[in-house]
């Protein structure tokens, strides 16, 4: 008996013990992925709340701000290095309030902080994004990842965390002058000078021959490295071609697509594209699959393959729909937000072949050795790599596919299936799904089921996130009723899809759905002439024309208020769209080629977008003829008639019952 006391002792003393050790934070009650990553985390994280700005008020402590996502690598590691280290969690609770934020929860909180981070540093930001700021919530330091330690010239945790720290506490007034100082610059900065936007179309030559300055004619792409898809610069290129035949602005475009696909930038074995490339030749990915990045790239490649009837960029689009449904859609049709780069601690783990283990898995699946080896010289994995040490990140190296490829291709799936694949992230988000849906709703012009693909996604994102009477919310974890309003960029990109939606079908439903979202959107972000991102009480966000992580919701929304304008007959839309685009005049003006869709919004205003427009029996028959117009912004709109007009913003200019002498009238213009 006394011997089982003694093992029971020790027991709940060993119990205890490890429950005490168990750090649980104030994130345990948020459904974000991302913050619950960091529930056990010493550091004594707070989310986004006013609860957390109370305490920073009431103990006189600064806020060390931390902006990642759950698939982010860099944040894993920060995460890893420094707010799992006791010591370091120690040193942050001691001198700081700290909130963890999920910038895909709060992309217009994400947005104003990197706008901050790119003034004080003179360059873009990224992830993890570390800002501190005083009680009062102005910010006095920004950077993006800092080591545990000093290393190579960089200050580390142990060193910035406690100076800064200090610095509050025993010096304030020189922390808030400098908060002051940072204010006052951003609100000069966000002071743009009046000016009158008049280039003409002109504009357009300008923007390619700037963009060919920094192209990249050996391995295409813009810059050297990091290297993105950049969907929106090269969708931009396609329509200046189309507009004017400029050659360069089609060569551009057209060889950096192909050479994207052929890359490591796209996964070859089981298809859609990685998120950006860390080498300037596409053969190192940071294998992070987003929803945002695919859902344009998807668009993207199947404009191209209308413009050019090039199977390859076909396929790659189907691969892409086929990959990104297997991985992120949800039997409802929703869509999952992201995929990790890490597969057990390993960057692109699951990804990555090693040669001898994918030539002896194929010699015993009944290739033969010459059969296997060119196989594998196609995709490029090398006995000695070509991403680190042995491994290889399979791209395509000939144009002539070698023999049994898709048998080969099989092999290697059935390599990664013994693998885990890596963590999905479940948000669903409202403007990510509304990408995914336009982009169906494109393809559905070469694949008849992704129009109802398209539809029952539509349908399913309405039903859960468009509740309360109307009320559009921004994100909510999988099987989660949303709580967080929407923002701009959900409105924009709802109605840019229900347009395309509208375009694929012409049931008006789909154009009224637009309308609803556009005005929505103008009574709630439109104020004094500016937009904002989102609605808060803490700050005032605005919206920007930069086509960042994907197309600018501002410069969505106003060429959704454009193709309005002119399926509405609404000159209110073409005037808040000319208004907005007014604003932003110096910037378009100066560096028309930074901004691809809102020059593309401004092409469109400058050249005029033509409504073709008809019964719709007889729109339904033509779409194939109209879609091979050559004038470069044309829309379909249903009407009560046989014949055949054809309108603008302001009037109908031509009709006829001869549907080529129409078109004619269009392309004279």
């Amino acid at each position: 008996m006394r011997y089982f006391i003694l093992i029971l002792f020790f027991f709940l003393r060993g119990f205890c013990s490890s429950e005490a050790t168990e750090h649980i934070n104030h994130l345990v009650d948020e459904e974000s992925p991302y913050l619950q990553q960091h529930v056990h985390n010493p550091v004594d994280w707070y989310p986004w709340s006013q609860e957390a700005f109370e305490k920073a008020k009431r103990e006189h402590k600064p806020i060390f701000l931390s902006i990642g996502y759950s698939t982010c690598h860099w944040c894993h590691v920060m995460e890893e290095e420094s707010f799992e280290n006791e010591q370091i969690a120690a040193i942050i609770n001691r001198w700081f309030v700290p909130v963890k934020v999920d910038r895909e929860q709060m992309p217009h909180l994400d947005k104003y902080f990197q706008r901050v981070y790119s003034l004080l540093n003179r360059r873009g930001g990224g992830w993890p994004l570390t800002i501190f700021l005083t009680e009062d919530l102005k910010p006095f330091f920004a950077a993006t990842y800092i080591p545990p330690v000093d290393s190579y010239g960089v200050k580390g945790m142990k060193t910035v965390v406690p100076a800064y720290g200090k610095l509050y506490l025993y010096d304030r007034k020189s922390v808030e002058r400098r908060a002051a100082a940072i204010d006052s610059l951003l609100k000069k900065f966000l002071e743009l000078p009046k000016e009158k936007l008049d280039e003409g179309i002109a504009i357009a030559n300008k923007a390619v021959d700037v963009m060919s300055e920094y192209y990249d004619e050996v391995y295409g792409g813009f810059g050297n490295r990091p290297k993105f898809p950049e969907s929106s610069r090269i969708s931009l290129l396609l329509d200046i071609y189309r507009m004017n035949g400029n050659k360069k602005a089609k060569s551009m475009a057209l060889h950096t697509l192909d050479a994207m696909q052929k890359s490591g930038l796209y996964d070859q074995i089981e298809g859609a594209f990685f998120r950006y490339s860390v080498d300037r030749r596409w053969t190192m990915p940071h294998f992070e699959k987003m929803l945002y990045t695919n859902a344009e790239l998807i668009s993207l490649y199947t404009k191209a393959w209308k413009m050019t009837s090039k199977p390859r960029f076909k396929e790659v689009a189907q691969e892409t729909i086929v990959e990104i449904d297997r991985r992120f859609r949800t039997p409802e049709g929703l869509y999952f937000s992201a995929s990790d780069a890490d597969t057990d601690g390993v960057e692109g783990g699951y990804f990555l072949f090693r040669y001898n283990e994918a030539l002896e898995v194929m010699l015993h699946d009944g290739l033969s050795e010459s059969e296997a080896k060119k196989i594998l010289e196609f995709l490029d994995i090398k006995e000695d790599g070509n991403f680190d040490t042995e491994f290889s990140n399979p791209k395509r190296v000939f144009e002539n596919r070698p023999g049994r490829l898709k048998t080969g291709i099989s092999i290697l799936k059935n390599i990664r299936k013994k693998r885990d694949y890596p963590f999905i992230d479940k948000k669903i988000i409202t403007s990510w799904n509304a990408m995914m849906i336009k982009a169906l709703f494109l393809a559905s012009r070469f694949d008849g089921s992704c129009l109802e693909k398209a539809q029952a996604s539509y349908k399913a994102l309405l039903k859960i996130m468009r509740r309360d009477g109307g009320r559009l919310y921004h994100q909510t974890l999988y099987g989660k009723r949303p709580t967080q309003e929407g923002i701009l960029e959900d409105y924009s990109f709802l109605a840019d899809a229900a347009l395309t939606g509208y375009e694929t079908t012409l049931d008006e439903r789909y154009l009224d759905d637009a309308a609803a979202f556009m005005e929505a959107a103008v009574e709630k972000f439109l104020k004094k002439g500016r937009w904002l991102l989102g609605e808060s009480d803490v700050f005032e966000s605005y919206a920007d024309l930069s086509d960042s992580y994907y197309r600018s919701p501002l410069s969505v929304m106003i060429n959704n208020l454009i193709s309005l304008s002119v399926l509405k007959g609404s000159f209110r839309y073409e005037s808040i769209a000319k208004e907005t685009i007014e604003s932003f005049a110096v910037l378009l003006k100066n560096s028309p080629e930074s901004y691809p869709e809102a020059l593309r919004a401004y092409l469109r205003l400058k050249k005029g977008v033509v409504a073709i427009k008809s019964s719709k029996e007889n729109l339904m028959k033509n779409s194939v003829k109209i879609e091979k117009i050559e004038y470069p912004f044309i829309l379909k709109g249903v009407v009560k008639k046989d014949l055949w007009l054809s309108c603008d913003s302001g009037s109908c200019f031509a009709y006829n019952e001869n549907f080529e002498k129409v078109v004619k009238a269009i392309e004279n213009r």
